[in-house]
């Protein structure tokens, strides 16, 4: 791209992970002033940890002005797992040009899920339950915040050297998904009213708590069991990756 170029923005929020054997539909979301620029055609090449292309420069799809690609079940099927995958989308735009957005992902066995709901931050916090008439927002549901909080959790946990779909124990990330959804709306609340600035301050601190008492199980094998059930590390320090 030269420095003339129209300077899109591709919306990757995690690594692209595609669960082995499994159909995949990914996306190549790209945006300008604020609104999604649909590419006039495009391709994508998917190599695996070895730069061996699974998928060579495959024509994409284009639904709802978002570049969309469907990997078929097959594809993975017979390959290992890994991390140091590449995802490069090769689009026109509309400039005329052809534009190369590139993400980074892995084959995995499994992905990690939030295990938190609204219910949850409403038992944790009462003001927050937005079936409530003195609701402190007028939010109908929080799954933006709480998709927010997954995916900062998630990238934190990447640059701490945990590889999130390695761990076998989701269950024990909940008070930090919890903690941290929480964090996220009062400190909306703060934008708009002075009143709520130390409480979000507060459950930020109680985030980052959470995260450092956090204790997990992994599954470096990916074969759907903990590696050690009596063997815990800690999601918060670093670890150099050997596998």
């Amino acid at each position: 791209m030269s420095s003339g170029s129209t300077r899109y923005t591709a919306r990757f929020q995690l690594p692209e992970l595609l669960e082995r054997g499994r159909a995949e539909l990914i996306f190549c979301p790209i945006y300008r002033d604020g609104a999604a620029v649909a590419p006039s055609a495009g391709t994508i090449t998917i190599t695996d940890s070895r730069g061996v292309a699974v998928v060579s420069a495959a024509a994409v799809t284009i639904t709802g002005s978002i570049a969309q690609y469907s990997v078929a079940d097959g594809v993975t099927s017979a390959l290992d797992f890994g991390d140091g995958w590449a995802f490069v989308w090769a689009l026109t735009m509309p400039d005329g040009v052809v534009h190369k957005f590139r993400n980074n992902g892995a084959l995995v066995a499994f992905r990690l899920y939030p295990t938190i709901t609204d219910a949850d931050i409403a038992r944790r916090v009462s003001g927050l339950d937005t079936s409530s008439a003195t609701a402190l927002t007028s939010a109908t549901n929080y799954q933006n915040s709480i998709d927010e909080a997954d995916v900062e959790v998630q990238l934190r946990l990447l640059e701490r050297g945990r590889r999130p779909w390695l761990i076998a124990s989701p269950s024990a990330l909940r008070m930090v998904w919890l903690t941290l959804a929480v964090a996220i709306i009062i400190e909306d609340l703060a934008t708009r009213n002075d009143e709520y600035v130390e409480a979000a301050a507060r459950w930020r601190t109680r985030y980052e708590s959470a995260w450092a008492s956090a204790t997990l199980l992994l599954d470096y094998d990916q074969d759907g069991q903990a590696d050690s059930a009596n063997e815990r590390v800690a999601a918060r320090d670093p670890v150099i990756w050997l596998c």
